[in-house]
C-alpha cells in the first residue's frame, strides 16, 4: 500500500491527513445530532471560514458549489446565511449526504442549501460562481483537472490544505500552467488558496 499519497507526501504527513478527516468526520455527525456539537464546531470553525469567505467576495444571486461538504456542511451554511447565494453541497459518501441533509432541514436553509450525492471528479460545474472545495477532498488533482475543462471563466475555487499539501500541488507544473492563485490565507493548522482559470 502507498501511503506517500498521490503528491508524495512523507508517511507522517499522509496518515496525520487521514487521521484528522476521521476525527472530524466523527465532529460532525456529533453536531448533526447535538446542539453541543453543533455549537461548538461552529464557534472554532466561523473565524478561518468567515475569512475564506470574504476572499471569495460572494455577491447574492450567485451559484456556490460546495465539494465535500461532509456530514456537517458549515461552508454552505455560512455562504447561505451570510450572503443568501444559493449553494449545492455534495459529497461521495451517501450517510453525509443523508446527515447533511439532515443538518440543513434542521436549520431551515432547504430554500437555499441543496444537498446532492456527487464527487468533485465528476460533478457538472458550467453553472457555478463560486467553488469552495473543502479540506477533506483528497487527492485534488483530479478534482482541479475536472474543474479547469468546465468551469465558468470567471469562477473562483477556493481549495484548503493541511500541512502545505495544497501548495505542493499547486506549485507543480501541469497545475501551474492551469490556475494562478489570487490570494491565500495561512492560519496555524490549514491553508487556504483562492484559484482563478488562466485564460
Amino acid at each position: 500500500m502507498d501511503t506517500t499519497g498521490a503528491i508524495g507526501l512523507s508517511s507522517s504527513k499522509y496518515w496525520s491527513r487521514v487521521l484528522s478527516c476521521y476525527v472530524f468526520t466523527l465532529l460532525e455527525i456529533l453536531a448533526v445530532y447535538f446542539s453541543l456539537f453543533d455549537s461548538l464546531l461552529t464557534r472554532w470553525r466561523t473565524p478561518v471560514f468567515s475569512e475564506e469567505v470574504n476572499l471569495l467576495n460572494i455577491s447574492e444571486g450567485e451559484q456556490v458549489l460546495h465539494v465535500g461538504c461532509g456530514a456537517f456542511p458549515s461552508a454552505s451554511i455560512m455562504i447561505a446565511q451570510l450572503h443568501q447565494a444559493k449553494v449545492v453541497g455534495i459529497d461521495n459518501n451517501p450517510i453525509a449526504v443523508k446527515l447533511a441533509q439532515i443538518c440543513i432541514n434542521r436549520k431551515q436553509l432547504s430554500h437555499l442549501i441543496t444537498i446532492i450525492l456527487g464527487d468533485g471528479v465528476e460533478y457538472p460545474v458550467d453553472s457555478f460562481d463560486v467553488i469552495f472545495i473543502a479540506i477533506n477532498v483528497w487527492p485534488i488533482e483530479k478534482v482541479l483537472s475536472h474543474l479547469v475543462q468546465s468551469m465558468k471563466p470567471t469562477a473562483r475555487i477556493l481549495c484548503k490544505a493541511s500541512q502545505h499539501d495544497i501548495a505542493q500541488v499547486l506549485q507543480k507544473e501541469e497545475i501551474a500552467l492551469l490556475f494562478t492563485v489570487e490570494s491565500q490565507l495561512e492560519h496555524p493548522n490549514s491553508q487556504s488558496f483562492v484559484l482563478r482559470k488562466k485564460t
